[in-house]
Formats: C-alpha cells, structure tokens, sequence
C-alpha cells in the first residue's frame, strides 16, 4: 500500500508460507500457546451447547443486525433439551452458516458446532 508520502506500508495476517524445491506435501505449524490456560474439549452434549452458547454470545456483538437475529433465532432452539433433533440440526447449520461468513472470529464457533453435531450423533 502507497500513501500520499510515498511511503509504503506491507500488512501480513495469518500463515507465510515458503516452499522449495518439488515434492513438498503438508506444513509443519509451530505456534505458541495461545495465553491464559487451554480449554478442554467438552466431553457430554450439554458441555458442547454450554459453549456454543458463550461463542455465540460473544459473536453476536461483532456481527450485523441480521447476523444477531439470526443468532437470537437460532440459539434457544439450540440449547433447549426439549428441542428436536431435526429443529436442532437446522439451527446449528444457520449459525454454522453465519460463524462461516464471520470468517476468523467464526472459527471457534465452527469447530464447536462440529462437536455438538459429533456428540449428539447430527453429524
């Protein structure tokens, strides 16, 4: 990016990747842990929806007000026990669907829809 100085500014996010050479297959990702403590794969069904739910929670103030209705659609019928397994699936794929557009931020949620569906046999 060039700016009226005729200075210029590079902007990186994510991966910068190098590859030489042919034959190259896969990465070898050496991260640092993220800060605080890491938290647990929830083991039950209802651990899962409890933090799907705070994802969602926290998801809700950075995205549009569409993005919010569909959130406030979706989520009660995802955390009632009374909801079907049918009326459970469709709105875990409605928010699928927005945590999908949300892009990076939406990446936790992803991943926790995924284990909702995987632990209540959706999936």
């Amino acid at each position: 990016m060039t700016t009226d100085s005729g200075s210029s500014s590079s902007y990186h996010y994510g991966d910068s990747v190098t590859v030489n050479g042919s034959g190259n297959i896969g990465i070898v990702k050496n991260q640092s842990p993220t800060i605080g403590a890491p938290q647990a794969a929830p083991v039950t069904p209802q651990e899962a929806i409890q933090q799907l739910e705070r994802l969602l929670l926290e998801l809700r103030a950075q995205v549009t007000p569409a993005g919010a209705g569909t959130i406030d659609t979706n989520l009660p019928v995802i955390v009632s026990p009374e909801s079907g397994p049918e009326a459970r699936h469709g709105a875990l794929m409605a928010v699928l669907g927005l945590a999908t557009l949300a892009g990076e931020v939406g990446r936790p949620i992803i991943e926790a829809v995924g284990r909702v569906l995987e632990l209540l046999g959706l999936a």
